[in-house]
């Protein structure tokens, strides 16, 4: 179903009932999963009909990021002057946010499967993670510049071996990690970086 153009003819959207059926998304999937919601679950919980749900969301995977993105936010992009802090305060953003209680609670065993289906997770990838990543490159992309990292420096791997950490042993394992194992982390990152790989 096509999204509906700026300046198309019709009643305005109910903000207020939006809201309501993002908040029930969250809730039915931390609930039950990804595979059990539906659309009639939604509705039930929002107090609206499915015909609402569908002129605001084309389907199940575009509703289910859209309330993805009401509880993954995007986060500051720190600038200490030196590539480690930056580094460390990235991280540990991602690790604190991770650990709040309701997440804890629910997150890992249904929300973040339903985080990673392919179609929520492209649409996510495109309105708020890429920007996320887009920030830990400029952040390394600063380090290069002040000469603190090897300038042939693969930066997504670097990202990628830190989101690993915080998911796998925060998020899956529920292992702390204390600041200091990611700075140790980072140290060794930036003194032997993983480099670009020529094809």
């Amino acid at each position: 179903m096509k999204a509906k153009q700026p300046g198309t003819i019709g009643r305005p959207q109910d903000e207020g009932l939006t809201d309501r059926i993002l908040a029930a998304t969250v809730q039915l999937v931390l609930d039950g999963g990804y595979a059990a919601l539906s659309m009639e679950a939604v509705a039930q919980v929002a107090g609206c009909g499915r015909p609402a749900i569908y002129r605001r969301f084309s389907g199940k995977d575009e509703l289910v990021a859209a309330a993805a993105a009401t509880v993954l936010h995007l986060g500051p992009l720190p600038d200490h002057g030196n590539l480690e802090d930056d580094l460390i305060d990235h991280v540990l953003y991602s690790r604190d946010y991770q650990n709040q209680p309701r997440l804890i609670r629910a997150g890992v065993v249904q929300g973040l499967p339903a985080i990673f289906e392919p179609g929520v997770f492209a649409l996510l990838w495109d309105r708020l993670l890429s920007k996320r990543r887009d920030q830990g490159v400029e952040i390394i992309e600063r380090g290069i510049a002040r000469g603190e990292i090897d300038p042939l420096v693969d930066p997504d791997v670097v990202l990628d071996l830190l989101a690993g950490l915080t998911l796998y042993r925060q998020s899956i394992k529920r292992i702390d990690v204390p600041e200091q194992q990611y700075r140790t982390a980072i140290q060794a990152l930036i003194a032997h970086p993983p480099l670009m790989v020529t094809p």
